[in-house]
Order: structure tokens, then C-alpha cells, then sequence
């Protein structure tokens, strides 16, 4: 028996749909709340759950963890639009069994299903491969130093090489040795070609200067 944990309907009947198309027999209760499936896991013997992290002004977590708690042997697939890095190290941490994203094909969904119901663990392609970008930036943003962070995250707003000497109160030939050091450890020809990486990276605009 399945669930589906949805603050939308048509969400859940869609979902639903894509389960009856490959497993016809097996019945799919619903559940728009946290409370709603507590009770449809209460009340049935739930072998899977599908759940969105965004439940209007509740959480998918909180559902994970009332599973995890209450030691239910229930199968956990987190099924959301929601690609941000702390949301899947949280689940994985948490103990997810799958997280998926919301626009992947209906194959991949039942291929996340299939391998958790034989004890796999799943992540969306789209969301490994995004993490591996990201985790690449980072490495790139290593090589750079504290003043050729700050200097790079200013060139992504559009500041020119004066504009950076004035915030950072550095000379202009100081900043133009500063922007010839980032794009040749960053291995780029052009400044344009650093200011786009910049507006890529999370991690830098989290960076204060």
C-alpha cells in the first residue's frame, strides 16, 4: 500500500496515476497534511510513502521524522520541486530513501520506486548532476584568496574595476592584478566569462565582503 503526501490535489491524483500505470493492483491512499498521514500510516499498513517537502505552511521533515521515530517500516520518497542543497543533505541525513525531483519523466519516478523497494537508495540524475557543479565551483572558488573572492563577487554585480577599487579602498592597479590572478586560476580568457561562473555560484553569494 502506498501514500501520497501532497498540499495539492491534483498533485496527488497525478502521482497516483503514474503509480496505477505500473503497479494497477496496489492501493494509494492520500494525505494533504502532516496530520492526515500520520493517520493514513496509523491506520494502514503504508509500505511507501511519497511525500513533497513543501506542505503549505507544514513540512515533508516533519512527516520523515514521525517515520524515523516511530520506527514504521514505511519506505520514504521525497517527491519536490525543491533543488537546494540543504533541503537533500537534510533528508539524506535524516534517512531518506529517495529524493526526487517533481519534473523528472514518469520512468525515473518508478525507477526510484523499484530500486527503494529493494532497499536502494535514489537521487533525481538532475540534482546529483547540479551538486557535482557545485561542488566543482567550490573547488574553483578554493584557489582564489579571501581579496579575490571579494573582488570577483563585486565584477558579478556589474562593478567596474574603480567602482571595486573604491569599495574595497584599493589602488586601480591593484584590482586589475586582482581580476588577471581569478581569471587565470579560474582558467578564463575574458572577465565576462568569471562574472557568469559568479552569478552560478550559491556559495559566493552567501560571501559577505
Amino acid at each position: 500500500m502506498y501514500l501520497v503526501v501532497d498540499d495539492h490535489p491534483l498533485a496527488r491524483k497525478g502521482l497516483e496515476q503514474i503509480i496505477h500505470m505500473y503497479c494497477p493492483e496496489e492501493e494509494v491512499l492520500e494525505a494533504g497534511t502532516v496530520r492526515e498521514a500520520v493517520s493514513r500510516m496509523d491506520e494502514a499498513a503504508v509500505s511507501v510513502a511519497f511525500i513533497d517537502i513543501r506542505l503549505g505552511a507544514e513540512s515533508g521533515f516533519d512527516v520523515l521524522k514521525w517515520v524515523k521515530e516511530s520506527r514504521r517500516d514505511v519506505r520514504t520518497i521525497f517527491i519536490t520541486s525543491s533543488s537546494r542543497e540543504s533541503d537533500f543533505f537534510r533528508a539524506r541525513e535524516m534517512g531518506v530513501d529517495a529524493y526526487i525531483l517533481k519534473d523528472a519523466f514518469v520512468d525515473e519516478i518508478m525507477f526510484g520506486l523499484r530500486a527503494v523497494q529493494r532497499g536502494k537508495k535514489f537521487y533525481s540524475a538532475a540534482l546529483v548532476e547540479k551538486l557535482n557543479q557545485a561542488a566543482e565551483e567550490d573547488r574553483k572558488l578554493e584557489e582564489l584568496t579571501e581579496r579575490e573572492i571579494e573582488v570577483l563577487r563585486l565584477m558579478s554585480r556589474g562593478c567596474s574595476n574603480a567602482e571595486i577599487g573604491d569599495l574595497l579602498f584599493i589602488s586601480l592597479g591593484t584590482v586589475k592584478k586582482h581580476v588577471s590572478s581569478i581569471l587565470g586560476k579560474l582558467g578564463f580568457k575574458s572577465r565576462v566569462e568569471a562574472v557568469l561562473f559568479a552569478g552560478k555560484c550559491d556559495s559566493l553569494s552567501e560571501l559577505s565582503v
